[in-house]
């Protein structure tokens, strides 16, 4: 199964094909994990396994791109859709008869391919995860907000070593923050530079791993497909047809082993094409049925709680909805106090709250955080 267009005799895949086979994965991505939440509700225990599915998903990746890549010299995504990839040994255009993968390149590419997109990805969480911490709430810089970059103390030479460590985690975190958001924008505009080349057809690279590897996409043509299929069968004729010094039984078992394997191999990868279709065909389902359920569940909003009564002590309240309850006079630059909903001028609630430290009319306990300053429209 693979989406592999062969009317066209170019072998220069498209800007879209290969959009497209570089957003499969990430689909991917979301329908393994989807699937590991699923599991983990009927098996609790396994919860471990949630918390390490980008671990997970890598191993699921190693081994696709692994079997894609010394089978037929291309990725996984680029299976899908009739590419493999091609030895490029001086920038430009892919000479007539590009030089295939070598063991050594089909190795480069499978490390890159899948340490690249996990370390991003573990990148991205930890930049997420200390983002809130060092961002001041007023959006100030992150330096004002992170731990005192004060040098280790001194003492004896556990704690001072304990000391140092710490001193040199914040150091390195104070670096990495610092510096992600500018490394992921350099590299997210390298690829765009040379998705963009790519599109105008000044490059044969379309993005910066295949530049560092020396690599290029080409479209597979109907022969080679034929091609690859017949050298994989005589290649698995050759294997069922070895003969060694075993007993019929064990020789039986390891021919029923091997048919099996190669019947997982070649399944496998429509099983997971078909899952990312079954992933967001579900994801559309249940987010138009729960539009659908919150259309017509939809209730008019509860009414509002009732003020809080005046105290007997507390000011009393003009009869003029425009007066001020403090000044006695029409009310400029009107404030509201949060806790209870009663209006005056600022200053005059301003001046109050210093003093008494309660509402006017009420007597309930508010600070300056509880005024909300009002303003008219246009």
């Amino acid at each position: 199964m693979s989406f592999v267009s062969l009317g066209d005799g170019s072998t220069r895949p498209t800007f879209f094909e290969l959009v497209a086979a570089e957003r499969l994965l990430p689909s991917l991505k979301s329908a393994v994990l989807y699937s590991l939440r699923v599991f983990v509700q009927q098996r609790p225990s396994l919860y471990a396994l949630l918390r390490r599915g980008d671990e997970a998903f890598a191993l699921v990746n190693l081994l696709l791109d692994r079997s894609s890549l010394y089978n037929s010299s291309a990725t996984f995504a680029e299976t899908l859709y009739g590419l493999r990839r091609v030895q490029q040994d001086t920038p430009g255009q892919s000479s007539s008869k590009p030089a295939d993968l070598s063991r050594a390149s089909q190795r480069r590419t499978l490390i890159l391919q899948v340490a690249l997109p996990y370390l991003f990805c573990k990148c991205n969480a930890l930049f997420s995860h200390h983002r809130p911490q060092i961002e001041a709430p007023l959006g100030l810089t992150a330096r004002r907000s992170l731990p005192a970059d004060t040098p280790p103390p001194q003492g004896g030479s556990s704690s001072r070593a304990a000391a140092s460590l710490a001193w040199l985690r914040r150091q390195a975190l104070r670096l990495f923050l610092f510096g992600y958001p500018w490394l992921h924008a350099a590299w997210e505009g390298l690829r765009f530079g040379f998705q963009l080349l790519y599109l105008l057809d000044s490059s044969a690279f379309y993005s910066p791993e295949l530049w560092l590897l020396g690599q290029s996409v080409v479209r597979v043509s109907g022969t080679e497909l034929m091609e690859g299929e017949r050298r994989k069968g005589q290649a698995r004729q050759k294997q069922l047809q070895r003969t060694p010094s075993k007993p019929a039984l064990l020789q039986l078992l390891q021919r029923g082993w091997l048919r099996a394997t190669w019947a997982v191999a070649d399944h496998t990868r429509n099983a997971l094409i078909l899952s990312v279709f079954g992933f967001k065909l579900l994801e559309w389902w249940y987010n138009s049925a729960e539009g659908r359920i919150a259309g017509q569940q939809k209730k008019p909003p509860p009414p509002p709680p009732n003020p809080p009564l005046p105290v007997v002590d507390g000011i009393d309240l003009p009869s003029d909805p425009g007066i001020c309850g403090l000044c006695q006079r029409p009310r400029t630059n009107p404030a509201m106090l949060s806790i209870s909903g009663y209006l005056f001028c600022y200053p005059c609630l301003h001046a109050h709250l210093v003093e008494h430290s309660h509402c006017p009319v009420t007597h309930i306990s508010a600070t300056q955080d509880d005024v909300w300053r009002l303003y008219k429209g246009e």
